[in-house]
This record gives structure tokens, C-alpha cells and sequence, in this order.
């Protein structure tokens, strides 16, 4: 069993990995880590609401500039701060000051369709408008004014529309 959650842990690795290059390349004037962060969540609740299920399998930091991803963050701290990570994972991007920097095309084989399709659209919102503020939402509010250190999945739920039929879905899936 141990071994199956490693071999798990290591593909949701690889996808966040392969996600940071995907959207460093594809949003090259806001490459920095805050952006390529903040689409994590926003294309997380897109998906979610529309297909039912989360892109990425993450925690969500409810933290003083918005929600961010727990696993996603860790990896680019340890890319920024070693310059390598500590698994046997080659990454597709670099770390030089704030700036996501891709050193290979991403693999695609890891998303489906619809995962690039809610990403591409949080990156092209991106373009328009700030990610810090369309983030700041009341899944994160509720979760500052109630001191969770991590966002509950069931607050996220509630801030979607059709909340009630998504929360049964995500509580029967297993």
C-alpha cells in the first residue's frame, strides 16, 4: 500500500511540476511565483464547478495574500532555494528570483483536456484582471475569519454554484 501512495505522490508531483512550466510558458508577462500560483486554486474551482473534480490534488493555504497551494508552494521554495528538488524528479522550470523560468517544453500527457481548458482561461483572466483579488473569495474570508491555517475543501464548495449537488458528489466519490 505504502508503495501505491508513494508512486501517487510522485504523479501529483510531476503534474504541478509539468503545470508551472504550462503556465510560466503560456503567460510570460506575469511568470512570477504569486501568478503561477494563484491560477492552481482559480482553475481548481472552474473545473470543479464544471466538471467536478480539482485539477490538483492540494491543500489550500488560506494565507494573508490569498489562497495557495500547499504541495505547489513547497516545490517551488525548495526549486528557489537549492536550485534542485531533493526526489529524483527532473523539473521542467527553474527559480531565479520571483521569476518561473521554463527550461523545456511541459508534458502534456499528464492534464486533460479539460484541465488545459480551465487553466487556459484563468491564465487569459489573468490578462485582464488581477488573480490576487478574484482569489480573495469567500471560501478564503471564511476561512481567515475562522483561523484554518488550511482552507476546508467543503468552504471552496460552498463558494461554487451548484454547491450543494458538488458536495454530495465529492463526500460519495469513495
Amino acid at each position: 500500500m505504502a508503495m501505491a501512495m508513494d508512486r501517487k505522490a510522485i504523479e501529483q508531483k510531476k503534474r504541478t511540476l509539468e503545470a508551472f512550466a504550462y503556465i510560466a510558458e503560456k503567460n510570460r508577462d506575469k511568470d512570477n511565483i504569486y501568478n503561477v500560483l494563484k491560477v492552481f486554486y482559480l482553475a481548481d474551482k472552474i473545473h470543479m464547478e464544471r466538471f467536478g473534480r480539482f485539477i490538483f490534488d492540494e491543500r489550500y493555504v488560506a494565507m494573508d495574500k490569498g489562497p495557495v497551494p500547499s504541495h505547489a508552494y513547497n516545490l517551488l521554495k525548495e526549486l528557489r532555494e537549492k536550485g534542485s528538488l531533493a526526489c529524483e524528479l527532473e523539473s521542467p522550470v527553474s527559480i531565479r528570483g520571483w521569476k518561473v523560468v521554463v527550461d523545456r517544453p511541459f508534458d502534456d500527457d499528464l492534464f486533460s483536456e479539460s484541465d488545459l481548458e480551465c487553466i487556459d482561461e484563468v491564465i487569459e483572466l489573468s490578462r485582464k484582471k488581477d488573480l490576487g483579488d478574484l482569489s480573495h473569495d469567500c471560501a478564503w474570508e471564511r476561512s481567515r475569519k475562522d483561523h484554518m491555517h488550511f482552507m476546508p475543501d467543503d468552504y471552496i464548495l460552498e463558494s461554487l454554484e451548484d454547491s450543494e449537488l458538488l458536495k454530495a458528489l465529492v463526500n460519495n466519490r469513495y
